[in-house]
């Protein structure tokens, strides 16, 4: 089963490819990246569009079209190592996660085929139009509830803590089936799994998210079964009944798994959509005035924002064969960093990249949600999400402001990239 398993917590470094461009400075983790990881992946574009990091041990892509390239060529480009933490784990942690009873499989983001179109058969069937149209109506009464409490505690809010991570929890835990009772627990849970997956994190907070993992996991499984005793009309309900239907062509700890995963990819990552859209959106002199007056223009505006900041800034593959990719010879076991922020920055497609425009004509050629067999699956959820949540604040808030002469901080990362902190006023 080690092969399977949801997470690897030791990934063997290949050395760079021959003849490629070496960078001995290069982190995602620095200060002047986390601060503006667009500045910095300017500058690399133009010097070396491909390099091989020595810090991390990964060759690093920053043009659309090699991005693109490695997206397509899922079998040589494998996505076996996208949910193995990018720096090794402290022991205490890794203990913790040996428990027997955490077993996660791989089944999404980090399966091949033929397997992973087996399984996203059935979870793509579930986030159906009518699914989508079930959830309609709870993300907007939930947008109106946040608005009006915000409203309620005076003319200033940290949005983060007040709108951008409630929302997107409670809307992936309805999708889920998970009951509202538990979302208190649930919340606490499984914020700040990105930080251990793909952060810096230190050993202390290592240790307090892999007891928040192992507490989750058990929480699925034992979810699962109550699923399958009683079922609902949701995701989980729907997975089980294509189960019973065909117990070889979806497996019971499949669809653990699935539900396991699916949680942390439409949470935190939906939250630094909405943050990072609203200081684009509110920092434009004069924008939020024309979107108040032609709510028309937000659709376009996410697309935008998807491509300009998006809540992930990169991705990973790992070579499966020796091959070639922009004109260098890559060696088996090469571990690529997917610079997804760099490529929504490509001049080569995208004319003035770096001017925020919610009126461009081809936003939606970003690669912000990836491409190929792993597309993310909840990108028609997340994208609706972020314009009800546009739409709402725009009517209820016309008079929507950032705070004056607050700085963002941003928690170093790997690959997401969202405020933990967005003060407005009004």
């Amino acid at each position: 089963m080690a092969d399977e398993a949801y997470h690897k917590f030791r990934t063997d470094r290949a050395p760079a490819p021959r003849g490629c461009p070496v960078d001995h400075d290069f982190s995602p983790f620095s200060e002047t990246y986390v601060n503006n990881p667009y500045a910095v992946l300017a500058r690399l574009r133009d010097r070396n569009a491909v390099f091989y990091a020595e810090d991390l041990g990964y060759l690093v892509l920053t043009r659309m079209e090699d991005v693109a390239e490695v997206f397509r060529k899922a079998e040589v480009f494998a996505a076996t190592n996208v949910q193995d933490p990018v720096l090794p784990i402290c022991q205490a942690a890794a203990d913790i996660l040996s428990a027997i009873d955490y077993n996660p499989i791989a089944v999404l983001s980090n399966r091949a085929r033929p397997d992973h179109t087996r399984i996203r058969k059935h979870a793509q069937a579930g986030f159906s139009a009518r699914r989508m149209k079930i959830l309609e109506p709870f993300i907007r009464r939930r947008c109106q509830a946040l608005v009006a409490a915000m409203r309620a505690n005076g003319s200033l809010a940290e949005f983060v803590a007040a709108f951008g991570h409630p929302l997107p929890g409670e809307t992936i835990f309805r999708f889920i089936g998970f009951p509202e009772a538990d979302d208190a627990a649930l919340k606490d849970w499984t914020t700040n799994r990105l930080a251990f997956t793909w952060g810096n994190a230190p050993e202390a907070e290592q240790i307090d998210i892999a007891e928040k993992m192992l507490a989750y996991w058990r929480y699925c499984v034992a979810f699962v079964a109550d699923r399958h005793a009683t079922p609902g009309d949701d995701f989980t309900s729907e997975l089980l009944a294509a189960h019973d239907a065909d117990p070889g062509d979806l497996g019971y700890k499949e669809i653990e798994s699935v539900v396991y995963g699916l949680s942390f990819a439409g949470h935190e990552i939906v939250s630094n959509l909405l943050g990072n859209g609203l200081i684009n959106l509110l920092s434009t002199p004069g924008l939020w005035a024309d979107i108040r007056a032609d709510p028309g223009l937000i659709p376009n505006a996410v697309e935008e924002i998807l491509r300009f900041n998006s809540p992930q800034t990169s991705w990973r593959r790992v070579a499966v064969e020796d091959s070639e990719l922009a004109g260098y010879q890559i060696p088996a076991g090469t571990q690529i960093f997917l610079s997804l922020g760099s490529a929504n920055h490509d001049e080569a497609l995208f004319d003035h990249p770096g001017i925020f425009d919610i009126h461009r004509a081809n936003a939606r050629a970003h690669i912000a949600f990836g491409r190929g067999i792993h597309f993310c699956l909840g990108n028609r959820l997340a994208i609706a999400e972020a314009q009800i949540a546009f739409e709402t604040l725009a009517v209820e808030m016309p008079g929507l402001s950032l705070v004056a002469g607050q700085s963002f901080e941003f928690v170093p990362n790997f690959t997401f990239r969202g405020p933990k902190e967005l003060w407005l006023t009004w």
